[in-house]
């Protein structure tokens, strides 16, 4: 009663901290009332929450975030992550960092306010994203040196002696749950069905010394705790989770989106980051009776893909920087024969072997203009682990629709890291083979040639082998209509044209995703894959400075669609965010931009991820 009395506002929880606004009216006793009575409910318990953890690679980080990050996901979360590794099996430095949060997500915070230190480097690295209200945890093993900079509560448990004691030193990474378990209040029963489904079929031993060695981590925290009254100042607000995101990464999002459009054939070699696509298809195709190949190289997996679409199959592969550029022959073999085949790039740090676990998207002009000859491509972007999904929907049905390459550019940090998705709708999925005929639609004339490369439409009508009155020829030469080669001028011309123009006209559903903050059009942040979180939360933030922002993602770089080209036309400028140091994405766009020079670039390429305060400062800086 008291409370709903009270002229004030009650107490807030913004980004984990406690932050009072009152009003002040009534009277003390009411306002008392009215700020402890939620407290005592524990409505204040943390809702956003950064997490990290660092060691040296190949002691099992990775698998200590994938069952610390599970967990969180039944408890009805949202989360992003991004991980940082070298390029090599075992050894060196690597970290995950997981966002929680009880709205969604699709930023990776700089803040972290649980770091875990299985390393001196990962004490020594990350002091920027601690403040007086994180908590540090470091195993004694590496007998750690606390940094005077070091803000917030410093834990050294001997991590790695107990999971000795208990049973092996890698062990230690169950003790860190119970740790975390203890910390967050997360009830220990989701960790122990956790831990026995993942230990149940090496039997019922192993699955009682992890549930000893978790219980021993819960244990030394809750001791630790009571000594330094810590109470409950890191619990995790408990939610009524009405159904359970999919946690998943960009990786596997796409490939059953290719699953979803219908994708039964694929063809690939192992690439950093790429790979993880080439897994999970190996692993589903058998399921809906497809077939997997594993080529020796990158020329022959498109080579094979093409082949499987030429057949009538809709076919795929994935590859990186280096793959992509052994596939070019065959890039302009498909343009020419005009085959749909579908490539997917996941961007890495180049050129050549360069940094294959860092994130960058430098590989633009490659997709959109690599290559001898005419043969101009549609280039793809999704904007989130959930629109590699649909994305991949919609690159099969270009493909085929345009009879040509499709290439599906991703980054590193969207096809490597994961993120918490809704289910995907379905409903949305629908099969667009273009041209292609029936076998019913094809007239029999008295010609020996079906005209499959006739010039008298964009797209010309195409046929499989096998159908009846559809035998024509597919090469990687100059061809007239019936695909015989041919140096006639006039048909060189008509072909040329034919090929391009039907480029040029390509229009996927939705080109980009525009995020309008404001009546007011003043500067618009667009950007391509993993920097759509970044750039929307750098808009936000900046509003508040009483800037007029706009974000927009684009899905679609080339052909550069009209759309986008109009939507330009309301803003005063325009910059262009992307990881890259050749402004790849900004060329592309001002190069069929009627006013290009109001078009700016903010770039990173050092390999890591955006932060949002990096490009707050790099936006306030240009437009001083």
């Amino acid at each position: 009663l008291l409370m709903n009395q009270i002229n004030g506002k009650r107490a807030i929880l913004e980004n984990g901290i406690l932050r009072k606004e009152v009003k002040f009216g009534f009277s003390k006793a009411a306002f008392f009332l009215g700020f402890i009575y939620p407290l005592i409910k524990g409505d204040y318990m943390i809702n956003k929450l950064g997490w990290k953890i660092g060691g040296e690679q190949g002691e099992g980080l990775e698998s200590t975030a994938e069952i610390f990050s599970t967990v969180i996901n039944t408890l009805g979360y949202h989360m992003y992550s991004t991980r940082d590794f070298a390029s090599r099996i075992k050894g060196g430095h690597s970290n995950s960092k997981i966002c929680i949060s009880e709205e969604r997500i699709n930023v990776i915070d700089y803040k972290t306010d649980i770091l875990i230190a299985f390393d001196q480097a990962t004490l020594d690295s990350y002091i920027p994203e601690l403040d007086e209200n994180s908590i540090i945890i470091a195993d004694a093993k590496i007998k750690p040196e606390i940094s005077e900079e070091i803000k917030g509560l410093v834990a050294v448990f001997p991590i790695t002696d107990l999971a000795k004691e208990i049973a092996n030193p890698i062990i230690k990474n169950i003790i860190t749950l119970g740790i975390c378990s203890a910390l967050l209040d997360i009830d220990s029963k989701i960790f122990y069905d956790m831990i026995e489904a993942k230990f149940s079929s090496k039997g019922e031993e192993i699955v009682n010394t992890n549930i000893q060695a978790f219980d021993k981590g819960r244990e030394i925290m809750n001791d630790f705790m009571a000594e330094n009254n810590i109470n409950d100042k890191y619990y995790l607000k408990k939610l009524n989770p009405t159904h359970k995101n999919m946690w998943l990464v960009g990786n596997h999002a796409a490939g059953l989106g290719a699953l979803a459009a219908g994708c039964r054939m694929y063809a690939g070699y192992p690439i950093t980051p790429a790979t993880e696509i080439m897994e999970y298809l190996f692993d589903k195709l058998p399921l809906v009776n497809g077939a997997y190949i594993q080529t020796e190289d990158e020329i022959a997996a498109l080579g094979v893909a093409i082949g499987a679409n030429f057949a009538g199959v809709r076919a795929m592969t994935a590859t990186s920087g280096p793959g992509i550029s052994l596939m070019t022959e065959f890039l302009g073999m498909a343009a020419m024969a005009e085959q749909p085949v579908v490539i997917v790039d996941v961007q890495r740090g180049g050129p050549s072997s360069g940094l294959p676990t860092k994130t960058e998207q430098s590989d633009i002009f490659h997709a959109v203009y690599g290559g001898t000859g005419d043969a101009s491509r549609i280039v793809l972007a999704p904007t989130s682990v959930e629109d590699c999904f649909y994305t991949m929907i919609d690159a099969f049905n270009m493909a085929e629709k345009y009879q040509t390459p499709v290439i599906v550019l991703m980054d590193l940090q969207l096809g490597m890291n994961k993120s918490t998705v809704p289910n995907f709708d379905f409903s949305k999925v629908q099969i667009d083979r273009g041209n292609l005929l029936k076998q019913e639609e094809i007239t029999e004339e008295d010609i020996i040639y079906f005209k499959r490369y006739a010039t008298d439409v964009l797209v010309s009508n195409r046929t499989i082998p096998g159908q009846k009155g559809g035998i024509h020829n597919a090469n990687s030469y100059e061809h007239s209509v019936v695909g015989l080669p041919s140096e006639v001028k006039r048909n060189t011309v008509r072909q040329k044209e034919k090929r391009s123009n039907k480029i040029e006209s390509a229009l996927v559903e939705k080109p980009f995703e525009l995020n309008e903050y404001n009546d007011e059009k003043d500067i618009l942040l667009v950007g391509v894959n993993s920097t759509y979180g970044v750039l929307n939360k750098a808009a936000k933030q900046l509003q508040e400075q009483g800037m007029k922002i706009d974000t927009m993602h684009i899905r679609q770089i080339y052909p550069v669609a009209q759309p986008i080209r109009d939507a330009f036309d309301k803003y005063r400028k325009i910059y262009i965010v992307e990881h890259n140091h050749n402004k790849q994405l900004r060329t592309v766009i001002a190069s069929k931009y009627h006013n290009s020079e109001k078009i700016g670039s903010l770039l990173k390429y050092d390999g890591d991820i955006y932060y949002t305060h990096e490009l707050v400062e790099q936006l306030l800086e240009e437009e001083k």
